[in-house]
């Protein structure tokens, strides 16, 4: 019997391979060659990132990764992922990915371990098995476009990102992401990285993407990526900051970017927001998002 082999990620020869198997994992994930290849390389060199495929008779068939969580201060947790094709599950593959895993997080020293997948029996049976316990939920839903009529008040200032100056964009984002209910918090994300993780990435859509403008601060945002090719969305995230909730202008940009999507041929919009986020989540139900399950995270103390 032939016996799968373990290696280390070769990000450009094993791209198309993880993207299917990314794709089978997470249903609703809007991905590409080029957009898996684009998040691989902005991941900042003090993550220590680490990555191994495994393959069968030479079609590579699983894949886990870990870095050092980079986005708080004086973390010491590290991220990590293993996802193995359906038809090669049961056979140990995961459990030698991991062994891979653990190795690398105690090289880094990290106190604890976090994972994030869409909750199903197998994952959540491969985590508990291994010591790890719920931390978060998040709600995942999807939206048709075409099914909203909603328009967004005629009186607020609201631009695309495309014309607006992107570090008040960065601002926006930044200081909304600080409140979001997660178990790292964002401290910081250095300008430059922000522009790479963001307004770089592949299915960006600074057109598709809305500010609300007050006295000259991008005070909301909602920043879409959007797959036109297959008519798949995705709200990458929608915020408004603190000082300035209360008045509407999350669901102004939101509806803003949901135009723009129905206009542009994208007929799904899938959204993740933590279960305790009610005031998303009401402008989600009142939009017509419809449910598609949870995504947990686990950890695992070391």
């Amino acid at each position: 019997m032939h016996t799968p082999s373990i290696r280390e990620l070769d990000p450009e020869r094993d791209a198309a391979d993880i993207v299917e198997i990314l794709r089978e994992a997470s249903p609703l994930i809007v991905l590409s060659r080029d957009s898996w290849l684009h998040r691989v390389r902005t991941i900042p060199e003090r993550a220590k990132q680490a990555g191994w495929v495994v393959e069968d008779e030479g079609r590579v068939v699983a894949n886990g990764w870990v870095f050092r969580t980079f986005f708080s201060e004086g973390s010491t947790s590290a991220q990590c992922a293993v996802n193995v094709r359906a038809a090669h599950r049961r056979r140990g593959i995961g459990s030698a990915l991991y062994e891979r895993v653990l190795e690398h997080v105690e090289a880094l020293g990290s106190t604890s371990l976090l994972a994030s997948f869409p909750e199903d029996d197998a994952g959540v049976s491969f985590a508990k098995a291994r010591g790890f316990r719920e931390e978060r939920a998040e709600a995942e839903s999807v939206l048709d476009p075409r099914t909203v009529a909603e328009r967004p008040a005629s009186d607020l200032d609201l631009r695309r990102v495309a014309d607006v100056e992107p570090r008040l964009v960065y601002d926006a984002d930044i200081a909304a992401t600080r409140d979001m209910p997660s178990t790292e918090p964002v401290d910081e994300i250095p300008y430059d990285e922000w522009v790479g993780h963001v307004l770089e990435y592949p299915f960006f859509t600074a057109e598709g993407s809305y500010v609300a403008m007050v006295d000259g601060v991008a005070a909301a945002v909602s920043l879409l990526i959007a797959d036109e090719e297959s008519g798949r969305g995705a709200n990458m995230f929608t915020g408004t900051q603190s000082a300035y909730r209360g008045r509407g202008l999350g669901l102004a940009v939101k509806l803003a970017s949901i135009a723009w999507a129905r206009e542009h041929g994208i007929t799904q919009i899938a959204t993740r927001n933590d279960e305790t986020n009610a005031p998303m989540l009401a402008i989600n139900r009142r939009l017509g998002y419809v449910p598609a399950g949870r995504r947990v995270e686990y950890i695992r103390e070391l």
